[in-house]
């Protein structure tokens, strides 16, 4: 447990001190590391967004009026998936985000629609996909909101990575009026239990903070801490996102302040400093335009999934970057920017990590930089 007097030692610490022990930090990395920033060549795959949770922020909820007169989709049809991978497949995408809603199949709509397909639950549905993608060598990484232990254990060898947000450990945000009054499946212990259980299955996987619904800088840096911890355990994460709400309409939660970009570079900042050089830090590209370069000087090592042409689910209006501009900011900075696959270089080695078929589909897949993490 970090102690009351640590958490305010970092509150107290300036943007300017912050960024000298990053770059402390980053000067004992290998100089083919130390200059280095990641990106996956992605597309996005979403499967249903009905969800158990009525969390505040969520645009992507089944239950929030669409922009563009585009429908909330019960269970995404075999012609929608067939489309996709096809257009993955012309623009040379490597790995293919599965998302959903959280418990979707436990919707009598969504079940009418797994029987129609025969299937048993929708953790076989995704399996069929997984598989289909493999064959294609496509790489999955799914993130399904919570899973059991079990689920997880017989969804591992039909992805290349796993993830799942821990969000916030704030348990002030399930309190009436908080953007997880309605959400039983944000409890931190479910989320801390799902993270571990990954751990525990050497499943390669990504976290990360939402930044901005409610909580404290205080409550970020225990968690900060709290992954460090987890991951001090496991040894299986490995990158965190630092992701920053976006405002939007016909969502309930409208803050009168919005993260500013200040905050978020501190956050990084101590992100940094907390996992060292262990844990890649990650902020999406798309909710930071204009300010990539200031990143950079904070840590932030990856971008993460970058799609040519589906949209960020989350955040629909807030485009992707195109990589050739974001190659010229790196440049800029003395940086180069590489494609890597959706599990970390480290992983495809560690023992058990990588099960012996996505080991196949990686070694068959041309990357300019097949190992480059």
């Amino acid at each position: 447990m970090i102690k009351e007097s640590e958490i305010t030692s970092f509150t107290k610490l300036t943007l300017k001190q912050i960024r000298e022990s990053v770059k402390s930090i980053k000067d004992q990395l290998p100089p083919d590391e130390n200059k280095v920033i990641t990106y996956s060549k992605n597309f996005t795959v979403s499967l249903s967004n009905y969800c158990v949770n009525q969390c505040g922020y969520c645009f992507y909820n089944f239950k929030v009026p669409k922009l563009n007169g585009e429908n909330n989709v019960i269970l995404i049809s075999d012609k929608q998936i067939t489309s996709l991978i096809q257009k993955a497949l012309k623009s040379n995408c490597k790995e293919a985000l599965i998302m959903s809603g959280e418990r979707p199949g436990s919707f009598i709509e969504v079940q009418k629609e797994l029987e129609k397909r025969d299937c048993l639950d929708f953790i076989e549905f995704v399996k069929g996909i997984c598989t289909y993608l493999l064959d294609l060598k496509i790489l999955p990484h799914t993130n399904l909101g919570f899973l059991t232990y079990d689920e997880m254990k017989s969804l591992k060898e039909y992805n290349a990575s796993m993830g799942l947000m821990l969000e916030s450990t704030c348990m002030k945000l399930f309190e009436k009026g908080g953007v997880h009054e309605n959400s039983p499946g944000k409890l931190p212990k479910k989320r801390i239990e799902h993270i571990k259980n990954a751990g525990k299955l050497k499943i390669p996987f990504t976290t990360g903070l939402l930044i901005g619904i409610g909580e404290s800088i205080e409550d970020i840096i225990e968690d900060l801490f709290l992954i460090k911890e987890i991951n001090n355990e496991y040894g299986h994460i490995q990158e965190v996102i630092i992701q920053n709400f976006i405002k939007k309409e016909f969502i309930p939660y409208q803050p009168e302040k919005s993260i500013s970009i200040k905050e978020m570079l501190r956050i990084v900042g101590f992100a940094r400093i907390i996992f060292e050089n262990e844990i890649v830090i990650q902020v999406p590209p798309n909710l930071i335009t204009g300010f990539e370069r200031e990143f950079i000087d904070m840590g932030v090592e990856d971008f993460g999934g970058i799609s040519p042409f589906t949209i960020d689910y989350i955040n629909p209006e807030n485009k992707w970057p195109q990589i050739n501009d974001l190659q010229k900011i790196c440049k800029e900075q003395g940086y180069i920017l590489k494609e890597r696959f959706p599990i970390y270089a480290k992983f495809i080695s560690k023992e058990g990590f990588c099960p012996e078929n996505i080991k196949k589909v990686i070694y068959n897949i041309n990357l300019d930089d097949k190992y480059s993490a």
